[in-house]
C-alpha cells in the first residue's frame, strides 16, 4: 500500500511508502488507560472554537493537503552549501551553512522572516529524501514542529504527525505535541485519547497541556511525579504555572517558593539560577495580579521588564478608557521564542487581562517573561493612577 501526498497546483507530488510510514520512529507508546478516559469533553474554553472529532479530522485532512496560502509567493532558498543529507551527527563545529540541524534552530527558528522559507525548504527534502527513510522521519517531525511552534498552524501540524504515526509509531513527546494541536484545534477528547498514548512517561508538556484543558488534578498529579524524579524546579514552576492559569494565587506562590528552595550548586547552579529568577519573577506577578483593575488604570502607554531566557525582556502595554489597546513586545534578547512574540500579546488584548492567559507551547519562558512584564505594568500604572 502507498500513501500519496498531492499539493495541488504546485508543480509536485510527495508519494511516501507504507514501509516509511511503519518505520517512523522511536519508541513506542502506551495505551491509553483508565485513568485518562474519564476525561469528558469539557466547555469551550473563552476564544476557542469547539469541533467534533470529524469536523477536526476534516480539517486536518484539508489544509493537510493543500499549501499554505503564501506558497506561490515564497520561493525555494537554502545556503548553497548545506548538506541536504543531513547526518545523524554533524561533524565540526557548529556551523549553520552547512548543517541542516543548525540551519533550523540558527537561521530558521530565530528569524521569523524565514518561517515561511523554512517549511518551504522542508517539503523539498521530502522530495529530496522520499527513500530514506532514517532521515524522512527527521524531516516529518521537523515540519510538523515548524507548521506548530513558528506557524501556529495546527491543522498541518497535526496532519504531519499523523502520517508518521498511520502505520509506525511517534516519539512520545510528539505525542503529547499532537494532543497539543488537537485541543488547540477545538477537541479535548482528541486531546485525551492522544495523552493517554503517554501516561506511562513523566512529561512536562502534559503539566501544560492538562492544565489548560481544566483538569488541574492531573497537571498537579503529574508535576509531583516528575519533581519526584528529579525535575523538581521545571515540575514546580509548571505546578505554579498551572495554578496560576486557574485563578488559585496561593497555590501558585507555595509551588513558586518550592522552586527557589531547590538548591542551586554545583554544575547545575547556573541552571537553576534561571529557574529561581523565573520563580522569583512569577512571584512578584502573583502578588498583585489579583488586584488589578484596568478601571483604575489611568490613560497611556506604560513600559515593564521581565526575566526571560537570554536577558531581561521589556513590553509596552497601551490602556484607554479602562481597556488593553494594544501590548507590544518593544525589547528582547530571546532566540527560540516562536509564535510567542505576537501570540502572547494578542492573548493578552483578547482576554481583556493577564489571568487565564495560555502560554505558548514551545516557547513557556518567553510567554512566561512577557506576562509576568505586562502585569507588571499594569500594576505600577495602577499605582501611579491612586497617588493621582
Amino acid at each position: 500500500m502507498r500513501t500519496r501526498f498531492l499539493f495541488a497546483g504546485l508543480g509536485f507530488s510527495l508519494t511516501l511508502s507504507a514501509a516509511f510510514l511503519a518505520a517512523l520512529c522511536c519508541r513506542a507508546p502506551a495505551p491509553a488507560g483508565a485513568a485518562f478516559a474519564a476525561a469528558a469533553e469539557s466547555p469551550k474554553s473563552k476564544g476557542r472554537v469547539a469541533r467534533s472529532t470529524a469536523e477536526v479530522a476534516a480539517l486536518i485532512e484539508r489544509e493537510g493537503k493543500t499549501p499554505p496560502a503564501w506558497w506561490d509567493s515564497m520561493p525555494l532558498e537554502y545556503p548553497p552549501g548545506l548538506d541536504l543529507s543531513w547526518p545523524k551527527d554533524a561533524p565540526g563545529p557548529w556551523d549553520a551553512g552547512k548543517n541542516v540541524g543548525q540551519y533550523i534552530w540558527s537561521v530558521i527558528n530565530e528569524n521569523p522572516g524565514k518561517w515561511r522559507s523554512g517549511v518551504r525548504f522542508l517539503h523539498h527534502l521530502l522530495t529530496v529524501h522520499k527513500d530514506n527513510t532514517a532521515v524522512l522521519c527527521k524531516v516529518v517531525d521537523a515540519l510538523a514542529r515548524m507548521y506548530c511552534d513558528l506557524h501556529q498552524d495546527y491543522a498541518r501540524a497535526a496532519f504531519w504527525w499523523q502520517q508518521a504515526d498511520k502505520r509506525g509509531t511517534l516519539d512520545v513527546r510528539a505525542v503529547a505535541r499532537l494532543a497539543d494541536c488537537y485541543w488547540q484545534l477545538g477537541n479535548k477528547s482528541m486531546a485525551v485519547k492522544a495523552l493517554g498514548r503517554t501516561q506511562r512517561y513523566i512529561l512536562l508538556e502534559a503539566v501544560k497541556l492538562w492544565s489548560e484543558m481544566g483538569e488541574i488534578a492531573k497537571a498537579l498529579a503529574l508535576a509531583e511525579a516528575l519533581a519526584r524524579a528529579g525535575m523538581a524546579a521545571e515540575a514546580y514552576l509548571a505546578a505554579g504555572d498551572a495554578c496560576r492559569l486557574h485563578g488559585r494565587s496561593r497555590d501558585a506562590l507555595a509551588y513558586y517558593n518550592k522552586t527557589l528552595a531547590v538548591p542551586a550548586a554545583g554544575k547545575s547552579k547556573e541552571h537553576m539560577a534561571r529557574f529561581h529568577a523565573r520563580a522569583q519573577a512569577s512571584i512578584e506577578a502573583v502578588q498583585v495580579i489579583d488586584a488589578l483593575d484596568l478601571g483604575r488604570v489611568p490613560d497611556g502607554a506604560y513600559t515593564a521588564e521581565s526575566v526571560a531566557y537570554e536577558a531581561p525582556l521589556a513590553i509596552e502595554v497601551a490602556v484607554k478608557k479602562g481597556r488593553i489597546e494594544s501590548v507590544k513586545v518593544t525589547r528582547h534578547r530571546e532566540k527560540q521564542f516562536y509564535s510567542s512574540i505576537e501570540a502572547m500579546p494578542r492573548r493578552i488584548v483578547e482576554r481583556q487581562g493577564v489571568k487565564g492567559v495560555d502560554a505558548v507551547t514551545g516557547a513557556t519562558v518567553t510567554s512566561e517573561a512577557i506576562l509576568n512584564a505586562t502585569t507588571k505594568a499594569l500594576a505600577e500604572a495602577m499605582k501611579a493612577g491612586a497617588r493621582r
